[in-house]
């Protein structure tokens, strides 16, 4: 059995370990599989499956070189990475080796480097993108929107969109009894749930969706599970517009699907994206999703493939088979009236809720696990 390896920074949050998990489980019954993690600190969250575990220990030069030694030893047949540092990594040790360089973008790094506050380091993201990139074996974008971002703002070439594989949907862990004492009080008084599920940061845009909840009916209640640094600015943000009532945070879950199944909608706000996997696990929950048209993923999941020009104008809200896309907007503008986005989102929530549209996603078809498999076995074994 032929051996691979899964470098990334970790398996503790966010969608790039889903993605890698899900990988994992297509792939072990072909390859040996050895997931290495750069961060040996962030607990394990997420399920690794039957693949080998390594954690690499000590500082930044003893991790370099335990890394180096890795990659010489096992001789991998591929090494797939995930994220701009990891994918520098895998093209800088393994170039001139037989393994075959594998790496994938999972966000639209043109805007991701717009929040980077250090200016060289902007510089060097962007270099190392359009400058090292190209020296890999294989570059995966999981969207066309990140793909179209690649070629237009770096210049890459030759470009293979695999979109992430899908989810376990029939896995359904129990809510927790305070979460189903809360969710028990919203439906006993007719109430409706906008859940949101995601890392508390600035580009996820929960501020705003609590901000939005101010324009609502009172019976919309807001559901944020996740964690992160702006979590006391939300809460700030709850008291000063008066909204305990109506935006809870629940913190950290693992068993979403178990929230989708409760709600009736998911909402998102962020500023950016790449081929979102809580908006696919919210489709095969049958939960529709109200989102911003943003760069990228949201446009082409809602529309189940149909739409993956991002250049194409829409007319909003745009009502697709699985769920209502609202106003793009783009953060990097400072002439950006978040107010107005905001009030036009909950416009389009209202609206929703008033008129007597389908309230299901209708299907992902445009994502094949069995496809997506193959897809990764012709790079690997090209």
């Amino acid at each position: 059995m032929k051996k691979i390896a899964i470098l990334i920074p970790q398996f503790y949050w966010g969608g790039m370990p889903q993605v890698a998990s899900k990988l994992i489980k297509l792939l072990q019954n072909r390859y040996k599989i050895t997931l290495i993690l750069v961060n040996s600190k962030l607990e394990v969250r997420v399920d690794y499956f039957d693949a080998n575990l390594i954690r690499l220990q000590g500082n930044q030069i003893k991790k370099l070189k335990q890394l180096r030694r890795i990659f010489h030893i096992n001789r991998f047949e591929a090494i797939i990475s995930f994220g701009l540092v990891d994918n520098l990594l895998n093209i800088l040790f393994n170039t001139f080796r037989k393994s075959h360089v594998i790496i994938t973008e999972h966000s639209s790094k043109s805007f991701e480097n717009a929040i980077e506050p250090n200016k060289l380091k902007r510089y060097l993201f962007k270099f190392v993108i359009k400058y090292v990139y190209p020296f890999a074996n294989a570059i995966v974008a999981v969207s066309y929107g990140i793909k179209t971002d690649l070629v237009t703002n770096f210049k890459l070439k030759k470009i293979k969109v695999i979109y992430n594989p899908s989810t376990d949907t029939h896995v359904s862990v129990p809510l927790d009894k305070q979460d189903e004492i809360l969710i028990k009080n919203i439906k006993a008084s007719n109430g409706k749930i906008l859940l949101n599920v995601g890392r508390i940061t600035r580009a996820k845009g929960q501020l705003s969706l609590v901000k939005q909840m101010q324009f609502l009916d009172k019976d919309k209640h807001l559901i944020l599970l996740g964690e992160g640094p702006d979590a006391k600015v939300l809460k700030e943000a709850i008291r000063r517009y008066h909204l305990e009532k109506v935006v809870h945070i629940i913190g950290y879950r693992s068993n979403i699907a178990s929230w989708m199944r409760v709600a009736d909608v998911y909402v998102s706000l962020s500023w950016f994206e790449g081929f979102p996997t809580v908006f696919i696990e919210a489709v095969e929950n049958q939960l529709p999703i109200i989102s911003a048209d943003i760069f990228s993923g949201p446009r082409e999941i809602l529309s189940n493939g149909s739409i993956k020009n991002y250049t194409n104008k829409l007319d909003y809200p745009c009502y697709l088979p699985n769920g209502v896309l609202t106003d793009r907007f783009d953060f990097r503008d400072r002439k950006n009236d978040f107010d107005m986005v905001e009030r036009n989102f909950s416009m389009a929530i209202q609206k929703y809720f008033e008129e007597p549209k389908t309230k299901k996603s209708e299907s992902l078809t445009l994502i094949n696990n069995m496809q997506i498999r193959q897809q990764y076995i012709d790079l690997i074994e090209y």
